[in-house]
C-alpha cells in the first residue's frame, strides 16, 4: 500500500503541474502564436495521459497483489534439505498434496468435470461443489491439480484463509476468474463458511468455490439459503487395481528417492498393498521404501503410520522437554482449539509436566514451537498434516495418558476421536473412555460428533449404550437434553436409545391430556426407531400402546386425529414386518383414510400409501396395490421435482414399490423399468454420499434383478442380484444380525439368476447359504422367519432339481410344505402363492422319481390351487397353471388315462394361448412348444381330426 500511497502523491504533483502549464499557455496563446507552445502543451498532456495509464496499472496490480495475499499459496515453498533434522517439515511433509513429487493418477474423469465446471463460467451454473472421500483418498491431491490446471488459462486459485468477506471483496476488484480452495470444510466455522459461499453466489460468472471434506453430511449445518446450492458432489473412494499400485508404486519410488537423493531401492516383482489403500497410503509405502524401511509393501495401515509418526517425532526438537512431552503436547492442541497463543499456553496445563504455575514460561515456550511447526487451521486447533499422521498420534498418546484430556474437554475433542474411527477402529476405545467419565457432558459431545458427519455403525451403538444407563436416567439435566438430541437417521441405535429416553422422561411428568398427548408422541416415534434397528416385538408393543392412548385422546380435532394417524402408520409397518399382513392392512387403511381427510401431513400420508399399496398386494389385491402406489409415485415425484436433496431417496422406493406392483400383475417389462429408475436414483445418491442409501440400492436391485429375471434375461439378472448380495454381505460384515434377512432373499434370487445361467455349483453354494441363514433367523423368530425359510427351501429344490439331484430336492420341498400349511391355517390368501410353488415342485420331483400315484395327487392338488390364484391373476399364475396341467397330463398318459391326459393337455394349450396373446415374446414359445406336445399325443393315437380341430395337422410348425 506504501507503493500505491507513493504512486498517487506523483501522480497528484504532476496534476498540479500541468494544470498550471496549461494554464500559462492559455494566457499566451491569447497574444501570438507559436510552434513550441503548442508542442510543449501537447507533451504535457502525453504525460499526464501516459500516467493515469500507469497509475491504472499500478492500481490493477495492487488489487491483484491483495487477492493474492488473501488466498493461501497453492504450493507453498518446499524445504532445501528435505532430510535435515532441524527442518520444520522434515520427511512426512512431502506425503501432503502440495509437496507430493507424483502427479494425479486415476482421476482424470473427475478432473476434466471439475475443470470444465470452472472453465464453462455459466452464470446459472452452481458456485460451489464438494469432493468427499475418506483420509488419504485424493482430495487435495485432485483439486490442487484442477487448481494449477486453471491458472495456466489465466485464473487465478487459492487455498481459503478465513477472511471470507474480504476475500470476494478483493476477487470482484480483480476482476479475474478465481478458484478458491477450501480444505477441510467441515472444520471451517458455519458462519465463516456461509459467508463465503454467499458472497461467491453473488458472482457466478466469476468466482467458484471447491469445498473438500471427508462426507457432505460434514457440511449439513449450513443454513438454508446455502445448503441447496451444494448439490453437485465428487465422492472419491481408493482407486486402481493390483497392475496399477505396482506401476504407481514403482513411479512414486523412483520420484522420492530423487527428491531426498537417496539410492532408488530395488523393487521386485511383488504384489503391493490392497484394493482399500488410499493413494495417501500407497505413497506412504513408497517413501518408507525409499528410506530403507523394509515389508512396507505389505504393512497394515496402522503400521505404516505409526512408522511416519515415529519419523515425525525425530525431528521435534525444543530446549529441555523429551519427545514424550511434546507429543502430549502436540496432541493435546491437535484435539482443543486454541485461539491465541495465551490460549494455547493455558491448554497446556493438561499435560502433567506442565500443570504446575511455576510452568508458564516452558508452557508458553512449547505452545510457541508447536504453532511455528504447524499452522493453526480455521477451527484454531493445530493442522498437522497429513491428518491419518496427526489422528494416529493422538491414539498412541491418548493410550499412553488417557487421563491426558479434563473432563470438560469432551466435546471439544469428540468429534476428532470419531472422524478417527472410520480409519483406525482403537479409536473408538479412547472415545467411549473420555464420554463415560463425564456423562453430563454427553449431549454436547453427541452432538459434536453428529456434526462432524462421520456415520459408523460401531460408534452408533457404543454412543446409544452410554446413554442407555441408570446413570443417565436419572440426572434430570442430562436426560431433559438428550430427549431434545434428535439424532441423524444414520444412527439408528443412538435415535432409539434417546427415544426409550423420552419415553422414559415423559412417564415421569405429571399426567394431564398435554403430557399424555407427548407421551403417545414419544411411544410413535420410539416405535418407528426400534422397527430400524430389528426391534419388532418391542416396537408393536410401543406401537400398540401409542395407537391405544392416541384413541383415549382423541377428541375429534383435527391435530388429534392427525395424530391417531401417525401412529397408525408406523404400527401398520410394525405389523407388516412381521409377516401380519391382514392385520396391517386394515389398519393402513384407516390411517389412509384420516390422512386423506386431514391437510398437512402429506409425507405421512405418503408413508400410509407406501404401506398399504405393499400390503395390498400381499394379499392378492394386486390391481388397488397398483393404483395406491401410482399416487405415492406421483405424489413422491412432485416433491422430488421442488425438494429434490430431501424427496429423491423417497422418489426412487416409491419406484421400485410400484415396479413390485406391476410384476405381481405379470407386467415384467414394467416392473424392470420402473425398478431401474429406482435404482439409477439410488446409485447417483450413492455416489453422493457413500453408504447412505447402500442398503436402499441392494433392496431396489433385487427387485430389478428378479424382473429381468422373469423376462428371461438371466446374465443380466445374476449380475444385479449379485451386486445385491455384495452390498449386504458388505453390510451384514460391519453390523452382524442386521441385515441377515435380506441377504438371505437377495441369495435366494441370486440363486436362481444363477441357476438359470447354468452356472449350477454356485447357484448351489447360494441357494444352501440363504436356507442355512434363514433357519438361524427362524429359530430364534419362526413367526417373522418362517415364510422366508419355505421360500428359500423352494429355491434350494429348484437348483438341487436342475442338477440332477431329485431326491434332495424332494427333501427340501418336503420340508416346506408343512411349514406353509400350517402357515395358511392363519392367512391362506397371503401364503397360497408359495404353498402353490412347492406343490408343483413336489409332484414334478415325485414323478420324475416314479411315484406316480402320490405325484397324481400333489399334482392335480397343485392345478387346484393355481387355478384358483389365476382366477384373480392370470398374468402372473397362468404359466404356472399351464405347467401344472401338463404335468398332470403327463402323469395321466404314464397310467393309461388318455382322455384324462389330453383333457388336462388341452387346458394347458389354452392357457398358454390366453398368456401369449398378452405378451407373444415372452410365453409365445412356451405355447408353440405346449401345441406340439399336444400334436405328438394325437397323432401317435392316431386322431388325426381331432388334430385338425385344434389347427394341428401334422405338417404344423412347433416340433
Amino acid at each position: 500500500m506504501t507503493r500505491l500511497r507513493g504512486a498517487r502523491w506523483w501522480h497528484g504533483l504532476v496534476s498540479v503541474l500541468t494544470a498550471a502549464g496549461v494554464g500559462v499557455l492559455t494566457n499566451l496563446a491569447t497574444g501570438e502564436f507559436s510552434w513550441a507552445l503548442v508542442i510543449a502543451l501537447a507533451a504535457l498532456v502525453l504525460v499526464q495521459a501516459a500516467l493515469a495509464w500507469w497509475q491504472s496499472a499500478r492500481d490493477h496490480q495492487d488489487r491483484l497483489d491483495t487477492r493474492d495475499g488473501l488466498l493461501g499459496e497453492l504450493r507453498p515453498a518446499a524445504p532445501t534439505s528435505p532430510l535435515s533434522t532441524d527442518d520444520a517439515r522434515a520427511v512426512v511433509h512431502w506425503l501432503t498434496a502440495p509437496y507430493s513429487p507424483t502427479p494425479l493418477w486415476g482421476r482424470g474423469k473427475a478432473h476434466d468435470d471439475l475443470r470444465t465446471w470452472c472453465t464453462t463460467r455459466d452464470p446459472k451454473a452452481e458456485v460451489a461443489r464438494v469432493i468427499t472421500g475418506p483420509a488419504g483418498v485424493g482430495k487435495s491431491r485432485l483439486a490442487l491439480a484442477v487448481a494449477e490446471s486453471l491458472q495456466d488459462d489465466g485464473w487465478a486459485a487459492g487455498r481459503f484463509q478465513d477472511q471470507s468477506t474480504t476475500l470476494i471483496d478483493a476477487i470482484t476488484a480483480a476482476g479475474d476468474p478465481t478458484l478458491v480452495v477450501v480444505d477441510d470444510a467441515d472444520r471451517v466455522p458455519t458462519d465463516v463458511l456461509a459467508s463465503l459461499l454467499t458472497g461467491a453466489m453473488a458472482h457466478p460468472d466469476l468466482i467458484r468455490v471447491l469445498l473438500l471434506a471427508r462426507t457432505a453430511d460434514a457440511l449439513k449445518a449450513l443454513p438454508d439459503t446455502v445448503l441447496p446450492h451444494l448439490r453437485t458432489i465428487t465422492a472419491l473412494r481408493p482407486v486402481g487395481e493390483a497392475a496399477d499400485r505396482q506401476r504407481w508404486y514403482a513411479q512414486a519410488v523412483a520420484a522420492y528417492a530423487k527428491h531426498l537423493h537417496l539410492p532408488k531401492p530395488d523393487l521386485p516383482d511383488r504384489p503391493v498393498g490392497t484394493d482399500e489403500d488410499t493413494l495417501l497410503v500407497l505413497h506412504a509405502r513408497a517413501l518408507l521404501a525409499v528410506l530403507g524401511k523394509s515389508g512396507t509393501r505389505t504393512h497394515t495401515l496402522t503400521t505404516l503410520v505409526t512408522e511416519l509418526v515415529t519419523l515425525e517425532q525425530r525431528t521435534w526438537t525444543t530446549a529441555g522437554h523429551d519427545v514424550e512431552v511434546l507429543a502430549e503436547a502436540v496432541t493435546v492442541l491437535v484435539l482443543l482449539p486454541a485461539a491465541t497463543l495465551e490460549d494455547a499456553a493455558d491448554l497446556l496445563r493438561r499435560v502433567p509436566q506442565f500443570s504446575a504455575d511455576a510452568a508458564q514460561e516452558s508452557r508458553v515456550a512449547v505452545a510457541r514451537w508447536a504453532r511455528r511447526r504447524y499452522a493453526v487451521g480455521p477451527d484454531h486447533r493445530l493442522d498437522l498434516r497429513p491428518h491419518l499422521v496427526a489422528e494416529r498420534l493422538v491414539l498412541d498418546t491418548l493410550a499412553a495418558n488417557p487421563r491426558l484430556l479434563r473432563d470438560d474437554d469432551a466435546p471439544a475433542a469428540a468429534a476428532l476421536l470419531a472422524r478417527a474411527h472410520t480409519t483406525y477402529p482403537d479409536a473408538l476405545v479412547q472415545l467411549t473412555a473420555l464420554l463415560s467419565r463425564q456423562r453430563g457432558a454427553l449431549p454436547e459431545a453427541l452432538k459434536a460428533i453428529m456434526d462432524c458427519g462421520v456415520f459408523d455403525p460401531l460408534v452408533d451403538r457404543a454412543l446409544a449404550a452410554l446413554i442407555s444407563t441408570e446413570e443417565v436416567m436419572h440426572d434430570l439435566g442430562t436426560r431433559e437434553q438428550l430427549v431434545l438430541l434428535a439424532p441423524a437417521r444414520e444412527f439408528p441405535h443412538l435415535q432409539a436409545a434417546c427415544a426409550a429416553l423420552a419415553v422414559a422422561h415423559r412417564r415421569t411428568l405429571v399426567e394431564d391430556e398435554a403430557s399424555r398427548r407427548e407421551l403417545a408422541r414419544a411411544l410413535r416415534a420410539l416405535s418407528t426407531y426400534l422397527m430400524r434397528v430389528d426391534g419388532y416385538r418391542e416396537a408393536l408393543e410401543t406401537a400398540k400402546e401409542a395407537v391405544a392412548l392416541q384413541r383415549e385422546l382423541a377428541d375429534g380435532t383435527e391435530e388429534q386425529r392427525s395424530d391417531l394417524a401417525l401412529a397408525l402408520v408406523v404400527l401398520g409397518g410394525v405389523l407388516h414386518e412381521l409377516e401380519r399382513s391382514r392385520e396391517a392392512l386394515t389398519v393402513l387403511e384407516e390411517s389412509v383414510e384420516i390422512l386423506r381427510e386431514t391437510a398437512g401431513h402429506q409425507d405421512a400420508l405418503c408413508e400410509g400409501l407406501r404401506g398399504l399399496g405393499v400390503v395390498l398386494g400381499e394379499v392378492g389385491r394386486n390391481q388397488e396395490s397398483l393404483e395406491v402406489l401410482s399416487e405415492l409415485v406421483r405424489m413422491r415425484t412432485t416433491q422430488a421435482e421442488a425438494e429434490p436433496d430431501r424427496y429423491r431417496g423417497e422418489l426412487a422406493d416409491s419406484l421400485y414399490r410400484l415396479g413390485a406392483a406391476h410384476w405381481r400383475l405379470g407386467e415384467s417389462r414394467r416392473a424392470r423399468s420402473e425398478a431401474e429408475k429406482g435404482v439409477l436414483i439410488y446409485r447417483e445418491l450413492e455416489l453422493a454420499r457413500p453408504g447412505r442409501h447402500l442398503h436402499d440400492l441392494a433392496i431396489a436391485l433385487v427387485h430389478l434383478g428378479t424382473s429381468e429375471l422373469d423376462l428371461r434375461r438371466f446374465g443380466a439378472a445374476a449380475e444385479l442380484l449379485g451386486e445385491a448380495v455384495a452390498i449386504d454381505r458388505r453390510l451384514d460384515a460391519v453390523e452382524p444380525g442386521r441385515y441377515r434377512s435380506p441377504l438371505a432373499g437377495a441369495l435366494y434370487n441370486f440363486a436362481l439368476s444363477l441357476m438359470e445361467s447354468g452356472r449350477l455349483r454356485e447357484a448351489a453354494d447360494a441357494s444352501a447359504e440363504a436356507v442355512q441363514i434363514r433357519r438361524g433367523l427362524a429359530v430364534t423368530d419362526p413367526e417373522r422367519h418362517l415364510p422366508g425359510l419355505a421360500r428359500e427351501l423352494h429355491g434350494l429344490a429348484m437348483v438341487r432339481s436342475r442338477s440332477g439331484d431329485r431326491a434332495a430336492a424332494l427333501e427340501a420341498v418336503e420340508e416346506a410344505i408343512p411349514i406353509l400349511r400350517e402357515l395358511m391355517k392363519s392367512d391362506p390368501d397371503l401364503h397360497r402363492r408359495t404353498f402353490a410353488a412347492h406343490v408343483l415342485a413336489q409332484g414334478g420331483l415325485l414323478q420324475d422319481l416314479g411315484r406316480l400315484d402320490e405325484s397324481a395327487r400333489v399334482t392335480a392338488e397343485s392345478v387346484a390351487v393355481h387355478r384358483t390364484l389365476g382366477e384373480t391373476e392370470p398374468v402372473r399364475f397362468g404359466p404356472a397353471l399351464a405347467i401344472s396341467l401338463h404335468n398332470l397330463g403327463r402323469i395321466r398318459e404314464a397310467v393309461g388315462d388318455v382322455d384324462g391326459a389330453l383333457d388336462a393337455y388341452r387346458e394347458s394349450v389354452a392357457v398358454w394361448r390366453a398368456c401369449s396373446e398378452r405378451d407373444d415374446e415372452l410365453d409365445g414359445p412356451s405355447y408353440r412348444s405346449e401345441l406340439a406336445n399336444l400334436r405328438k399325443v394325437l397323432d401317435r393315437l392316431g386322431r388325426r381330426d381331432e388334430a385338425a380341430e385344434f389347427g394341428l395337422e401334422a405338417g404344423a410348425s412347433g416340433d
